[in-house]
């Protein structure tokens, strides 16, 4: 590609900056009609109702879905392209974009209000692990949709933690609170923001577009700001730790064979794994980025086979020291386990992951068979995780010569094989395979993928959690 000072601008900065802001005005305006809340008397915050019926029924529905829609063209024109300079400043251009979005209610989910619940019940004696949420009748509680009420969570206990602290935080405010929640998203994109670019250089030091790609991939799609921060997910504080325990590992290696190096390479980059796992467990597949990187060079120059076991005695010790404090951190915190009890609660949301349509539609057809459709679904249940450790398995043999895009593909595939598929799930995924080169296949299917299915969920959710 061309040298970067003879290469002509694409979206001008100032446009790109208002098309985006005036896009997530329209998502932050439909989202605080009081439709969307779950709680009978609205948002619990008298302004951000008023503002929202300014905006009547359908209308409130057509501003989400066109804001997302126009975020998502927006971002596909700003694309690194052949003779295109990347946008400027984009750290900037993400504030700019998300400022709407940092006061409005949560933005196409109702996760936040669960996290909020789950931080008032811990902080008042209560586990939200035994006794679900809902069950101290806290400032959340009516909020909490029938969905999940009277369930516990299958967050591990660093979440919990970071919900008490936040709620604790806003004095328990019915609307705050929730809308607090929002700090620990907008520091997981600040991680990404800070250490993926830097990644990014390592990895292709001889790319001039290894940050423009980290920037567009992992911070400016519009998931991130549509989702992670909007939407408030946790999902978006660990992706940010998972970051930067690949970024730690990646200083250590530049601090050569020398203490610093060894404590960053041995101690920081697998304890922050650990820590990316307690606040949620999809972050454990971190290892195998922290793990490869240091042997990067022996692994590139020894063909397959041969290259697996020192990976996989690598990879080994990495996780010991990972899951060391993964359940350090949930016993002194005092959680514990009972995530463990909730796991089965995920796919009960409805989404379009492949194997829950499989068992709800042919659950249904089994039905009407005069059947019961609980051992079918048991039979795709398994089916589905037999599938995903397959895929994963030949995601860490076809790129073990790529550890950070191991992380990226596998994590795609846990986001798309598992029991649930929501558009938060993807940004981590997308952040980590910006670090690393793609095919323009590869490009065009996964930035489709991503701009079609959250202008699809944004149609969806709007139906069916709005009303």
């Amino acid at each position: 590609m061309a040298d970067g000072a003879h290469r002509r601008p694409g979206v001008r900065w100032g446009i790109a900056a208002a098309v985006g802001f005036l896009s997530s005005l329209l998502i932050a305006w439909g989202s605080a009609h009081p439709e969307f809340s779950f709680n009978r008397y609205g948002w619990l915050e008298p302004i951000m109702d008023d503002l929202g019926r300014l905006l009547p029924v359908p209308w409130d529905r057509w501003a989400i879905v066109v804001g997302v829609a126009t975020l998502c063209v927006l971002w596909w024109q700003l694309r690194l392209r052949p003779g295109i300079a990347p946008i400027a400043r984009p750290g900037w251009l993400l504030f700019v974009w998300v400022l709407p979005l940092l006061v409005c209610p949560p933005v196409l989910s109702g996760d936040a209000v669960l996290y909020a619940d789950s931080g008032w019940i811990e902080n008042h004696g209560g586990s939200v692990y035994r006794h679900g949420l809902g069950s101290a009748f806290g400032p959340f509680g009516e909020s909490v949709h029938s969905l999940w009420r009277g369930h516990g969570v299958a967050y591990p206990a660093l979440s919990l933690v970071v919900n008490q602290v936040v709620v604790a935080a806003t004095g328990n405010h019915a609307y705050w609170s929730i809308v607090a929640l929002r700090i620990p998203a907008l520091l997981g994109v600040a991680l990404i923001a800070a250490c993926g670019p830097r990644i990014a250089r390592f990895l292709t030091p001889n790319d001039p577009d290894a940050a423009g790609r980290a920037w567009w991939w992992g911070v400016l799609n519009p998931l991130v700001a549509v989702h992670f921060i909007g939407g408030a997910h946790n999902d978006a504080l660990m992706a940010g730790v998972s970051v930067l325990a690949i970024y730690a590992t990646v200083v250590g290696i530049q601090a050569g064979d020398t203490r610093r190096g060894r404590l960053l390479v041995w101690l920081a980059g697998p304890v922050l794994v650990g820590v990316a796992m307690a606040l949620k467990q999809q972050g454990g597949l971190t290892v195998l980025a922290v793990a490869g990187l240091p042997i990067l060079a022996a692994l590139r120059a020894t063909p397959l086979p041969a290259r697996l076991l020192p990976y996989g005695r690598r990879t080994a010790a990495v996780t010991a020291i990972a899951v060391a404090t993964f359940v350090a951190l949930s016993l002194v915190t005092g959680k514990g386990f009972g995530w463990t009890a909730w796991l089965s609660l995920m796919g009960s949301a409805g989404t379009p992951a492949p194997f829950a349509l499989l068992s709800a539609w042919g659950g249904d057809a089994v039905a009407a068979l005069g059947a019961d459709p609980a051992g079918f679904r048991a039979v795709v249940g398994v089916a589905s995780n037999f599938v995903l450790l397959a895929v994963l398995a030949w995601v860490v043999v076809r790129f073990s010569d790529r550890p950070v895009a191991a992380v990226g593909w596998g994590s795609l595939a846990v986001a798309i094989l598992g029991q649930s598929m929501h558009p938060w799930y993807f940004p981590w995924s997308l952040a980590l395979l910006g670090l690393v080169p793609l095919t323009t296949r590869q490009r065009g299917w996964v930035a489709g993928f991503v701009m079609a299915f959250v202008t699809w969920n944004a149609v969806q959710t709007v139906l069916w959690h709005g009303g």
